[in-house]
């Protein structure tokens, strides 16, 4: 299954682009591909320490993606 990943922020910066294309197994969950993305881009965060969107609706790490979902991964944001 194919999905498109964006990336916000810090994670933005760390891996050099705002989005990727990955094909997945439909069984993987949210947490594990971002810890997937982690691995490969050396992000410092967590999987608890993120949000995770899809469609733009925020959602749990168990949400069970479809073929062509967009999945945002969103850092946290200090403002000032």
């Amino acid at each position: 299954m194919n999905i498109k990943i964006k990336y916000f922020a810090s994670l933005r910066e760390k891996s050099q682009k705002s989005e990727d294309l990955l094909e997945i197994n439909e069984k993987q969950n949210l947490s594990e591909i971002y810890e997937l993305l982690r691995g490969k881009y050396h992000f410092p965060l967590t999987a608890k320490e993120i949000k995770f969107a899809v469609n733009n609706e925020y959602v749990e790490d168990e949400y069970l993606l479809k073929e062509h979902d967009v999945v945002a991964f969103i850092p946290p944001v200090a403002g000032g």
